[in-house]
């Protein structure tokens, strides 16, 4: 599928989602919205692909909702965007998630493999939104963060109130979401909210090193159940999860890639999993 403003690549069994609209910071369309998800479901549907890494093109992630469209709705002018791809639903083929996470930009959650963010510039607004739903965040030494809704007379929107406080401290949730102020990547990292820090220019390679040696030595069998444990888990009890987490495990020893695991780590070789 050609997209007018994502780029997808895929190689070495990982796909790589840009955001490309550089001269606008990657400001959110709709068409936007809705080439991530299909960039997202074209990835889930390629056996070949095992982790995703999303990014975006310039130097920045995100700034947030195009300007023009914010504008449009403060003066009851909605702006149009013609033929525009969904931009909310499940992933078909994803993870049995409740129906919230069917919601625009939460679907992300049900993507059954790796999704990785590599936060190259600022990422404010929806902007924010997109890498927190993504299981792993690398950044930038250039990155900054914001919520910006109540600077907008808005209030946080697509459940990150719901999800911040689980990532980072609830006190630390209710100071970004008050204030609205940027965070920068040291800061970040400092709270939590990113996994590491990269240099610019080495964000993007140390983000493919990373997904590539995911793709290349662990079951995407075994990443895809345990996304849904952790997923499923943030609303359960402890009994529930253990329950869930005993069925699993003994499913997994039925599999395929199990005994590969232990092929592979017998004869001391790279494991050539099938994710069955």
């Amino acid at each position: 599928m050609s997209f007018q403003e994502v780029i997808y690549q895929a190689e070495d069994g990982v796909a790589v989602v840009t955001l490309n609209r550089p001269d606008r910071l990657n400001a959110m369309t709709l068409t936007m919205a809705g080439e991530i998800r299909a960039a997202m479901q074209q990835a889930t549907d390629d056996d070949d692909v095992r982790v995703i890494v999303l990014t975006g093109a310039g130097r920045g992630f995100c700034a947030g909702a195009d300007a023009a469209r914010l504008q449009g709705r403060a003066s009851g002018n909605a702006v149009v965007e013609e033929d525009t791809l969904d931009y909310t639903g499940a992933i078909e083929g994803g993870l049995d998630l409740p129906e919230a996470f069917a919601a625009k930009y939460a679907w992300i959650a049900t993507v059954p493999k790796p999704v990785i963010a590599a936060v190259n510039g600022p990422a404010v607004g929806v902007g924010m939104v997109l890498p927190m739903f993504a299981d792993i965040r690398f950044a930038s030494d250039t990155a900054r963060f914001g919520t910006a809704f109540s600077k907008r007379g808005l209030v946080p929107e697509y459940g990150l109130a719901w999800l911040l406080p689980r990532l980072i401290q609830p006190s630390k949730a209710f100071d970004l979401l008050y204030s609205a102020r940027l965070v920068d990547a040291d800061e970040a990292l400092d709270i939590g909210m990113v996994d590491k820090v990269f240099p610019t220019n080495e964000l993007l390679p140390a983000v493919m090193d990373y997904a590539r040696e995911m793709a290349k030595g662990v079951s995407p069998r075994s990443n895809r159940v345990v996304k849904e444990q952790i997923y499923q888990g943030l609303d359960e009890g402890f009994d529930q999860a253990m329950k869930r987490s005993l069925e699993a495990m003994a499913e997994a020893q039925k599999s395929s890639d199990f005994k590969e695991g232990i092929a592979a780590w017998k004869d001391k070789r790279v494991p050539n999993f099938t994710g069955e």
